[in-house]
């Protein structure tokens, strides 16, 4: 019995100790992988604005224009008058070019409708104002160049006005016409005066048949 009570005394002592001993410390968990960090997003690159660049460049051009004559850029009239006036000359004669400049807005086109050797139908040959400048000037220094207007139908709305007008050209005042033909006129009024906006021309030759006189199309 006391041999027992010894044993037993002795498990449970070695019970007592077991329980009072620390616990073993749990294992640490695996430290988590943290996402690297992302750079800020750019900002989004701002797209030019095309109408700032227009009117930038219409302002810069207009204040490069001459200043017209009152007298041509008062009415339709004036101004049609004033740009086949500064247009025509004897050969050898310089034009007025500064003039001619004056009549026309900041990115005008004069555009002759021609055919190609190569390619059939109507082609347009668009000129800024100083292209065709640099060619009539030197057509001008040896070939006399005259052009009038003959008759001239007119259709507008507000201060927009589409003018067709009936031409002929000759090569000295009084001589034989060399050609006819339409100039199609695009002209507006910017509550100050009248400008030239576009100029597209074809003749007889080019198109084939002759200038009908109510400019419907045949």
């Amino acid at each position: 019995m006391s041999r027992l009570l010894v044993a037993c005394a002795v498990l449970l002592g070695a019970s007592s100790a077991f329980a009072q001993a620390p616990a073993a410390p749990a294992p640490k968990a695996a430290p988590t992988a943290t996402a690297p960090k992302t750079a800020p997003a750019a900002p989004a690159a701002t797209k030019p604005d095309p109408r700032k660049a227009v009117l930038e460049r219409t302002q810069a051009g207009l204040a490069q224009l001459p200043a017209p004559k009152p007298e041509d850029v008062k009415s339709i009239d004036s101004l049609l008058k004033a740009l086949y006036d500064v247009i025509s000359g004897p050969a050898g004669a310089p034009r007025d070019w500064q003039r001619f400049r004056s009549l026309f807005y900041p990115g005008a086109t004069l555009v002759p409708l021609v055919h190609s050797p190569t390619v059939p139908g109507l082609h347009a040959r668009p000129f800024s104002t100083e292209e065709y400048i640099t060619l009539s000037a030197g057509a001008a220094s040896t070939q006399g160049f005259f052009e009038k207007e003959t008759q001239r139908q007119s259709l507008g709305y507000g201060d927009l006005v589409q003018v067709m007008s009936t031409y002929e050209a000759r090569g000295t005042l009084d001589g034989p016409v060399i050609a006819k033909g339409v100039n199609s006129i695009q002209v507006f009024n910017d509550g100050q005066r009248w400008w030239v906006m576009h100029i597209v021309w074809l003749d007889e030759r080019t198109a084939g048949i002759k200038v009908p006189t109510d400019l419907t199309r045949k």
